[in-house]
């Protein structure tokens, strides 16, 4: 188990903790103190992890910032707050989903700031990495309540995690039942007969490819191909499988900057998302949310080297 242990860095804020400065200050009062989330100076909190373990931790707590430590116990509270998510993601133009239920664990929901102390004992998230279905990120608000005095700008700490595969733990789908639905082109002749065309990116042979149109015309990118899977899977991510020659990785044509759109009905696309490819025999790649679809479009934007054509041996899906 992994675990972030920020520093509550409270004592600072306490003006009045030694020396001259106690004289300098006994006299301002007490009324410009503020409870807060340290954790909240950074938003969003981000956090990320590789998924070795199960589980990882990552630190919350409240701190007392005023003129004097306080002179009584504050009873403060934390809970999270799905509803800011939205709010979030309007004001940072992002899109983040909130973490699922399950997937975390708050250690406490009510601490105490102590009389002549600055901030609440450190406190653990428990993140279950396994909950969070894709390598994106997740928000997770998590607000502090008291009846003191709080700053409202440091009340909430938006959490945003990731969780990362060092491995890929998913098989490829069987490809027998998919078919290629439409392309930008296909070179139908130029390399020969049991080549070039978009089926060859489909039929489990690393040494033929899909090609896009070089001998009769040379269209130039945008290129795409969709697929038709059959039936409905849950899309992890993909492997392209980039055109050999001689052994070694071509050094011009395969994808490099692609967009990968996904489908239930063909018509609709409904997720939407870039990736930029290295000149690789086999890239792997994640969804950043994992995604229910029968259909999947590639469309390649660019091509390595810079060249107006495109090709690709493989690809897989899983």
């Amino acid at each position: 188990m992994k675990q972030y242990i920020p520093a509550l860095c409270c004592a600072a804020l306490v003006l009045g903790s030694c020396g001259k400065n106690r004289d300098l200050i006994s006299h301002i009062s007490d009324s410009t103190a503020v409870v807060y989330m340290p954790q909240a100076s950074r938003s969003p909190a981000s956090f990320t992890f590789n998924r070795d373990a199960a589980t990882a931790q990552i630190v919350y707590g409240a701190c007392y910032g005023g003129p004097h430590a306080p002179k009584g116990d504050i009873a403060v509270k934390f809970s999270t707050s799905p509803a800011l998510v939205g709010h979030f993601n309007t004001e940072n133009f992002t899109t983040y989903p909130l973490m699922p239920e399950g997937s975390y664990e708050l250690e406490q929901t009510s601490a105490v700031i102590p009389s002549g102390k600055v901030n609440t004992a450190p406190f653990n998230i428990t993140l279950h990495l396994d909950k969070l279905d894709g390598v994106g990120g997740y928000l997770l608000p998590v607000t502090v309540q008291t009846d003191a005095k709080v700053n409202e700008k440091l009340r909430t700490t938006f959490f945003l995690v990731k969780a990362l595969y060092t491995v890929n733990p998913f098989q490829a789908y069987d490809r027998a039942a998919f078919k290629v639905l439409n392309f930008s082109s296909e070179e139908k002749t130029g390399e020969g007969l049991a080549n070039g065309r978009a089926i060859y990116a489909l039929d489990g042979n690393d040494d033929t490819f899909w090609s896009t149109e070089w001998k009769a015309a040379k269209p130039g990118p945008p290129h795409h191909v969709t697929i038709d899977m059959q039936a409905e899977k849950k899309i992890h991510g993909f492997t392209f499988t980039g055109r050999m020659v001689s052994g070694a990785v071509k050094t011009t044509g395969n994808p490099k900057d692609v967009i990968l759109e996904t489908s239930t009905d063909g018509v609709t696309w409904s997720y939407k998302e870039n990736f930029v490819l290295e000149n690789t025999r086999l890239n792997t790649f994640y969804l950043a949310y994992s995604q229910q679809a029968r259909y999947f479009r590639f469309t390649i934007n660019t091509s390595q080297g810079d060249i107006y054509l495109t090709h690709l041996a493989e690809i897989n899906v899983f």
